[in-house]
């Protein structure tokens, strides 16, 4: 399937915070290179909450498996995932920063492994759970969606669909909006109920030093709602793909210079340095283009 008619959520935030860099890393083919450039300057904080979401899901799998780890495994396996994120990105971390790193995710995931529903399946509470795969997209239409939950636990005749943000923010308008997804993701799977009334929706995010849960149930027109939304993200975006056929130099730049400091593509891109300078040179040159276009 082309890229351009794929979604998921880390694509719709890039998208609402730089339609500019969305295409450079979704909306047009891409070199090999190109991508590892890409994944390669994340930021090592990033890197950290990577290896968090990969150290938590290989836990939960060992745990569904009846396997427990020590404090000393969960601290040998998170240093060897950051050092491996780390060897793999551009950045020389001092080592005083790494430990500082690892002291941050050893104590998020101290902190987490005392949430309810994990300490519920730690006492095998729930004998039906799944371990789900977040990069397992499905077609709605002619569209492909990533939106899997990390987690589904069947509780009664009620499937609870989970997803774990190592790094969340305030709460938004959009945030039942996302957590609906989940529920198309699971419909358009198989093997789960089409009605939106045996599904219960669990976020379960980290902001300013707190595991904060929140919780939604989806109904039919919610669920329906949702699926009219991402329509309208994925039409957006294909806007602006037609867009920079036209002329890469008139796509919108981001909102926010915060946007261009972790960006990977800074350096290449007019608003990298100056974002304010570079957005009043380009309503000049959006100015020029359609005057030139409305007389030919």
């Amino acid at each position: 399937m082309n890229p351009k008619t794929e979604w998921s959520r880390t694509r719709r935030d890039l998208f609402l915070k730089c339609p500019r860099a969305w295409y450079l890393r979704y909306g047009h083919s891409m070199s090999s290179s190109d991508v590892n450039e890409f994944q390669s300057s994340r930021r090592p904080w990033d890197l950290m909450l990577r290896s968090m979401k990969e150290i938590l899901i290989e836990r939960l799998e060992d745990l569904r498996e009846g396997k427990q780890w020590s404090p000393l495994l969960l601290k040998h396996q998170l240093k060897y995932s950051l050092q491996k994120q780390i060897k793999q990105s551009t950045h020389c971390v001092k080592k005083r920063y790494f430990e500082a790193l690892l002291r941050y995710a050893n104590q998020r995931f101290e902190l987490l492994w005392r949430c309810r529903i994990i300490r519920q399946l730690e006492q095998r509470k729930y004998p039906c759970w799944y371990v789900l795969d977040r990069t397992e997209s499905v077609p709605i239409g002619t569209r492909r969606i990533y939106a899997s939950p990390d987690l589904a636990v069947l509780i009664q005749n009620r499937w609870h669909l989970v997803r774990f943000d190592m790094q969340s923010s305030p709460r938004r308008t959009t945030d039942e909006f996302e957590a609906n997804a989940m529920v198309l993701w699971a419909k358009h799977h198989g093997g789960f109920p089409q009605r939106a009334y045996y599904y219960r929706l669990h976020t379960i995010g980290w902001w300013r030093g707190f595991w904060n849960i929140e919780t939604f149930q989806p109904n039919e027109h919610s669920v329906k709602q949702c699926h009219k939304l991402l329509e309208y993200d994925c039409e957006a975006m294909l806007e602006i793909q037609r867009y920079a056929n036209l002329n890469l130099a008139l796509l919108p730049l981001a909102k926010s210079k915060n946007t261009c400091r972790s960006c990977s593509f800074r350096e290449r891109c007019p608003g990298g340095e100056d974002l304010v300078t570079a957005r009043q040179e380009q309503t000049l040159l959006e100015l020029g283009y359609k005057s030139a276009s409305s007389k030919t």
